[in-house]
């Protein structure tokens, strides 16, 4: 067995830590990072087919399926949202969703949860082990009682 000391990994003098431009050039932490904010960004964009505005929303967003038995609580499945526009919302999760509609429910801060009934209209796998899904909305419906009772604000309608 033997044992590895971090001096094996370490350069002998540590640079100075910082962005400035006297240590920009030799910093290989900030290119890494550059190396891979580029793979994360598409090369080359087709065109928008997009009407409206999309917004990134990384946070996370509770679907409840609609058509689960109405015996017992229904399943949460949750997930991480990445986009969010007006009419519809598209997220990251772990799991493919074998539903066709589901009530997302977001964080609406003092309002407690606002769940908008989501049509799920597209899902594909990505290079990372994760799927990539969304739909557009179809109503503002109740909060689950789930999650209304959970503390987290009353239920809501429009």
């Amino acid at each position: 067995m033997s044992t590895l000391l971090l001096d094996t990994f370490l350069p002998a003098q540590l640079p100075v830590v910082g962005a400035t431009a006297g240590n920009r050039q030799g910093d290989f932490i900030a290119e890494s990072v550059d190396w891979i904010l580029a793979a994360a960004t598409p090369s080359r964009r087709g065109a928008e087919r997009r009407r409206e505005a999309r917004y990134p929303y990384p946070h996370p967003i509770l679907l409840t399926p609609c058509d689960q038995p109405l015996a017992g609580e229904p399943p949460v499945i949750g997930v991480i949202g990445r986009h969010l526009s007006p009419h519809g919302l598209d997220f990251y999760h772990r799991d493919p969703l074998p539903h066709r509609r589901v009530i997302a429910s977001l964080d609406g801060g003092q309002r407690g949860w606002i769940s908008l009934l989501l049509e799920l209209t597209w899902c594909r796998f990505s290079r990372h082990g994760w799927y990539d899904g969304g739909g557009r909305f179809l109503a503002v419906v109740p909060t689950p009682d789930h999650l209304a009772s959970a503390g987290r604000g009353s239920s809501r309608s429009a």
